[in-house]
């Protein structure tokens, strides 16, 4: 017997209206972070990982043609074509995107923000937001490719011990925390983040390892590629004891 199995096309008329649900509070999360926070301050470092889905705002790939009908404009009947036939909305557009990706990652207020499939050219526009609205100060791009991973994170919050890693769609890099409390403008002195580095209890290292691993047939490939992302945690782990 052979089974055949087929893919419809998704109208979104036939979806139910959208409607937000809340995130659900976990019982005696805001104590425990609170008191994590008070008592081991250089003790954790928060990471938060978004894809953002190319298109950014230059470079267009997505999946139009799985919607069906075409997802018109919310504030007009009409719609806007690109030169490859693909109709953009206002929810589909890098803008409206960008907005939302801005809003959360500011709610969220990680220490270290990844991001996959980011877009080289127009990269430095496109995410100056993370810079001048959340001040995230520090920044790696990784150095090839049309879908890249992106590492963001806070030069009050940890610093960067050593040169961050390339390898096959993985970017690693490693951080400090620095544990002292801020200052009123909300940065730590360069006097305090030298005694971090100089003080024992501070020598814990963070390695953050960003992947944007091969899609499609290519297990193999994947597989190869986070294996290779691992082993440079542990080379670089070395490299670093005792520095």
């Amino acid at each position: 017997m052979v089974a055949l199995t087929t893919h419809h096309l998704i109208s979104p008329a036939s979806l139910p209206p959208y409607s937000p649900v809340p995130p659900t509070p976990i019982p005696g999360l805001a104590e425990a972070e609170t008191a994590t926070t008070n008592n081991n301050d250089n003790e954790y470092l928060s990471v938060l990982s978004y894809n953002v889905l190319l298109p950014n705002s230059v470079d267009g790939w997505w999946n139009y043609k799985m919607y069906l009908p075409p997802l018109f404009s919310s504030s007009s009947s009409s719609s806007t074509t690109t030169s490859n036939d693909d109709v953009v909305t206002d929810i589909s557009s890098w803008d409206y995107r960008r907005n939302l990706l801005r809003e959360r990652i500011g709610l969220i207020d990680a220490d270290v923000v990844c991001f996959q499939e980011v877009s080289p050219l127009s990269f430095e526009e496109d995410f100056a937001f993370m810079k001048e609205d959340l001040g995230y100060d520090g920044c790696e791009l990784f150095k090839k490719g049309r879908f890249r991973p992106a590492t963001f994170w806070k030069t009050r919050k940890c610093d960067l011990v050593g040169a961050p890693v390339h390898k096959d769609r993985t970017l690693l890099t490693a951080f400090r925390v620095v544990s002292k409390k801020d200052d009123a403008t909300g940065t730590a002195t360069a006097e305090e983040k030298k005694e971090d580095k100089n003080s024992s209890k501070e020598d814990k290292k963070w390695y953050v390892l960003n992947c944007h691993l091969q899609a499609g047939s290519q297990g193999g490939r994947r597989v190869r590629q986070i294996h290779e992302g691992m082993r440079a945690v542990f080379t670089l782990a070395k490299k670093l004891k005792g520095k």
